[in-house]
């Protein structure tokens, strides 16, 4: 089984340990999205962060699972974003939610199961790009 973690996923372990159990399941084979690394460095602030994600990344770098889009899944991005409904128009003003979908579209296009405790952006995501398999976690 093909699975992907959402930046959130990454983030609670770092601070926390939380997510431990998916993020160390057997049985899986585990895939990095570019647009959560990106968000990963993104904030990275201090040289223990930076150390940590060069860490988290290397075994996926590694093994070629790190995740980029192609000019097609942007296409279908844009045609999903342009769909959404009136109350949600909104959220394409928000990096973060942009990023999300990206990093939904990145899960899509491997068919992975995508880990995430965002299910408000996802459950969007999810109700316009119908492929998309989502877990939700809790923080």
């Amino acid at each position: 089984m093909k699975v992907m973690f959402d930046t959130n996923i990454y983030i609670s372990f770092i601070r926390n340990h939380t997510h431990a159990a998916q993020l160390q399941q057997r049985g899986s084979v585990k895939y990095l999205s570019a647009i959560a690394l990106m968000e990963l460095w993104a904030g990275a602030k201090t040289k223990k962060a930076e150390r940590l994600i060069h860490q988290l990344q290397k075994p996926y770098k590694d093994a070629a699972r790190i995740v980029t889009l192609n000019p097609e899944h942007y296409i279908t991005i844009g045609h999903f974003l342009s769909d959404l409904p009136p109350e949600y128009r909104n959220l394409c003003k928000k990096a973060g939610f942009l990023n999300d979908v990206q990093i939904a579209m990145t899960a899509i296009s491997i068919g992975a199961t995508l880990y995430t405790e965002n299910a408000t952006h996802f459950d969007i995501i999810r109700s316009g790009i119908k492929p998309l398999k989502v877990e939700y976690l809790m923080a």
